[in-house]
């Protein structure tokens, strides 16, 4: 039989022979004749395998491709052996590795795939190898004893270094592009090594250019210190001796969006009267481009709300400090550090330095809730009265605010605090009793001084079994309270609320909460629910005595959004917001619609202009979400449209008694004025300068 009808096969399986050798388990003569007095050094650097013996027999191992030469492996000094074989004619490679030690003549390989297995050394002398090892030569599912031939060499071609031309694990981590590679060892002249780099997305050999070229053939590692900026950067090596060009390497290419950036260490902030100092460490990465400042409502992490605001971009990687003089409209808002490379790359988080700070710092305009559940306007007096949960953490109370927003002051807090048992929002009720704010608990209504916030007394009104909705008649001088099946009007004498009449209103029972009625200046009560696609109207005698209704084709909506039916008495009109839709309150006829501002909140005292912005309530909020700092006030009488930028976000806009334009605003953007993130607050009222 001659072996080369098996070279097909057998020129495969000479390198990949580890997976057929034998083990030490063996109890045949396989071992015998072990070469024990081989040493390690011996066996150091590149060997090919020329001849083949079996059962007698030698033929010589042909060279597959002639441009590339035979197939060769390696022994290194560090325990690694390498086996190189040609994959095609333009000499590209395929390399295994694996763990190698020497032991009485008995060459082991290893690795974690193949397991363990055995060549005997057989002679070892003067650059050559003989070395035994085990295949199936005739495919009878038995291992035959081989005899391979070696001697040792320089490779002829510089595919192999293509292997080892990669980029530095350790120095990409760090933010560092650096390439390093096994140096020549070949037979001829070694002159330079020439470092070629591309970039852009069509990255290639053809548009790129020289970065560098080394004459010392131990110096294997290029560092780039200037690259371009770009989304990909392509890197190659060629290897010229004294007969030219040797060889060049595959591209290598890097996505630069994987280049991290070291984090900076930050400081623990100063907060100096009203304004905020930072300081942190100096970058060291790499390729630097800038720091930028941000302050946030959050910690790091990613949930609903969640915003990081841009406040300060630093190009001197050597100014370390910063100085907020104009601090976030955000109680204890949390500070970012950022360092930049210049591909865009940033730290984001670490668990090294710290890289962010939660800052104990107030605006005094700030209001004290982080959720408004519901507010009151005050006729006469520059006064908001807020009912919400207060800032601070998950178990805060529901008290009521007085806050005054010419002097941006808290100026009384409710002595006995409502629970969230409202029905509906908190009214400011002027009466023969004085100004009130009037809270509904259940089946009682709570009493306050509007001026101290001092609990006056709880009241069961004679009548309705629960409330919806409750208001003062200052022309009758009656109470008027709506439940979910009746209207009712009561006299009242200090803490008592007694029975004058009462009227059905719908037929059909609506399960929610939500009935909510207006006295109109003509004296008739209008009445809906957001569920009911008409209201109706009820007329009364000076005595509050119900004398009749009608339906009519307005639709009340949600107190529990921002959209609401609002009138003006002064102009005879109701707004619905979320229709955009106005009506006159004496025919109740439609008066027009209008496009702008898409999410109106507010109508003028005279019903000449409407008040609003352009934020829809179901945007998603997050940094790229549209929202917009400014109000847009809309002019029925000549379609005017007045676009004001505002220092944040308006939710409510109203006019107040002396016709100035006021906003409840948050400074971070928010879905309504119940949005709580971190249990604390960024809401403040503020003027909006109307030109």
């Amino acid at each position: 039989m001659r072996l080369s009808k098996f070279f097909p096969r057998l020129y495969v399986f000479v390198f990949f022979a580890l997976m057929l050798g034998c083990s030490t388990n063996d109890t045949d003569n396989f071992y015998n004749g072990a070469l024990t007095t081989a040493i390690s050094s011996d066996l150091f650097g590149y060997w090919e395998v020329y001849e083949i013996e079996y059962n007698g027999q030698i033929e010589d191992v042909p060279v597959k491709f002639t441009d590339c030469g035979r197939d060769f492996f390696e022994y290194r000094e560090t325990g690694i052996y390498q086996e190189f074989l040609f994959l095609d004619s333009d000499c590209k490679t395929n390399m295994n590795q694996f763990q190698w030690e020497l032991k009485n003549g008995v060459i082991t390989l290893k690795n974690n795939v193949v397991g363990t297995k055995d060549f005997v050394i057989t002679k070892l002398e003067n650059g050559e190898i003989h070395f035994k090892t085990r295949m199936d030569v005739d495919e009878d599912g038995k291992l035959e004893d081989v005899t391979l031939f070696a001697i040792n060499t320089y490779p002829r071609d510089f595919s192999f270094m293509d292997q080892t031309f990669k980029p530095e694990v350790v120095a990409t981590e760090e933010g560092l592009v650096r390439f390093n590679w096994e140096p020549y060892s070949g037979s001829n002249t070694f002159q330079k090594y020439e470092v070629y780099r591309s970039a852009g997305e069509n990255c290639s050999r053809t548009n790129a250019e020289l970065v560098a070229t080394i004459t010392d053939v131990n110096e294997t590692t290029f560092a780039d210190l200037t690259p371009p900026v770009s989304g990909k950067l392509c890197y190659f090596l060629k290897v010229y001796t004294d007969l030219g060009l040797l060889g060049e390497t595959y591209l290598k290419t890097i996505p630069t969006y994987l280049i991290p950036v070291e984090p900076v260490k930050m400081n623990e902030p100063m907060v100096l009267n009203n304004t905020i100092e930072l300081s942190w460490a100096a970058s060291e990465t790499p390729y630097f481009s800038h720091y930028e400042v941000l302050v946030a409502n959050h910690e790091p992490g990613i949930g609903d709300g969640y915003q990081d605001i841009s406040v300060a971009i630093i190009n001197d990687r050597n100014t370390t400090s910063w100085i907020d003089e104009n601090p976030p409209y955000l109680e204890n808002p949390y500070y970012y550090i950022r360092a930049y490379n210049i591909f865009g790359n940033y730290t984001d988080y670490s668990n090294e330095v710290t890289l962010y700070w939660q800052v104990p710092f107030k605006r005094p305009e700030i209001l004290p809730l982080q959720q408004i559940l519901s507010y009151a306007v005050d006729p006469t007096e520059p006064v908001v009265y807020l009912f919400g949960k207060e800032s601070g953490d998950a178990y805060s109370d529901y008290p009521i605010f007085r806050f005054n927003y010419d002097s941006q002051q808290t100026e009384a807090i409710s002595s006995i605090n409502p629970g969230l048992l409202s029905g509906f929002p908190i009214k400011t009720i002027v009466s023969p009793y004085g100004k009130e704010v009037v809270v509904p608990q259940g089946a009682e209504l709570y009493f306050y001084d509007a001026t101290t916030l001092q609990f006056k007394y709880a009241v069961d009104p004679e009548g309705p079994s629960s409330m919806e909705d409750l208001n003062y008649d200052t022309v009758r001088d009656v109470w008027v309270l709506s439940d979910n099946d009746n209207m009712f009007t009561l006299e009242r004498n200090n803490a008592s609320l007694k029975l004058v009449d009462i009227a059905p209103h719908f037929a059909q029972h609506q399960g929610s909460a939500g009935y909510e009625f207006i006295i109109l200046k003509n004296g008739q009560y209008l009445l809906g629910h957001p569920n009911e696609t008409t209201s109706l109207v009820f007329d009364l005698d000076a005595n509050g005595n119900f004398t009749g209704s009608q339906s009519v084709n307005i639709q009340f909506r949600s107190f529990y959004t921002n959209e609401r039916l609002l009138y003006s008495s002064t102009g005879d009109v109701l707004l619905d917001t979320q229709g955009q839709q106005l009506f006159s309150s004496v025919t109740f006829q439609n008066a027009g619609a209008f496009a702008r501002p898409n999410v109106p909140s507010g109508i003028s005292v005279d019903g000449s202009t409407i008040f609003g912005t352009d934020n829809e309530y179901d945007w998603g909020i997050n940094n790229l979400s549209p929202h917009k700092k400014e109000a847009i006030l809309f002019n029925r009488n000549t379609s005017a449209l007045t676009t004001i930028e505002t220092i944040g976000y308006p939710h409510i806009l109203f006019e107040n008694f002396r016709g100035e334009v006021i906003g409840i605003s948050s400074g971070f953007k928010k879905e309504d004025l119940y949005q709580n993130i971190n249990n604390t607050s960024d809401f403040f009222m503020e003027k909006v300068l109307v030109p």
